[in-house]
């Protein structure tokens, strides 16, 4: 269960922290680098805005957007590469059944950034 949830490309990792880092650091830009809680705001906010996009991959993972895609791929052309919406749904399971959980990076990286920033939150303040 561990390996399934955390153990992913390290690339993943990476991108969510320099994310999060480039969001802090923006967060830092507008409230000034002399304020100590203008660290605990970078923080809180790095971490939950990749949070957040971590729970955006899951909705789109599980087929929250399916229906778009469909519509999107029933638009650009003239014969269907789909008989009917079912037949698109069963596809992306097919799909969804062979990928990881692949949004699991951005959940945890996020989640970490928000621990520091309640962590520095309650030392700091």
């Amino acid at each position: 269960m561990f390996k399934k949830l955390f153990l992913h490309s390290p690339a993943r990792y990476i991108i969510g922290i320099i994310f999060a880092l480039f969001i802090g650091f923006l967060c830092l830009l507008s409230k000034g680098f002399e304020y100590r809680i203008s660290y605990v705001d970078a923080f809180s906010v790095a971490g939950a805005a990749v949070f957040f996009i971590g729970l955006l991959q899951a909705a789109a993972y599980y087929g929250a957007f399916d229906i778009f895609g469909y519509a999107f791929s029933s638009f650009r052309r003239k014969e269907h590469k789909y008989k009917d919406y079912i037949s698109y749904q069963e596809h992306k399971s097919e799909i969804k059944n062979i990928s990881k959980l692949t949004y699991m990076p951005f959940i945890a990286v996020g989640a970490v950034f928000f621990i520091i920033g309640m962590v520095l939150n309650a030392v700091l303040l």
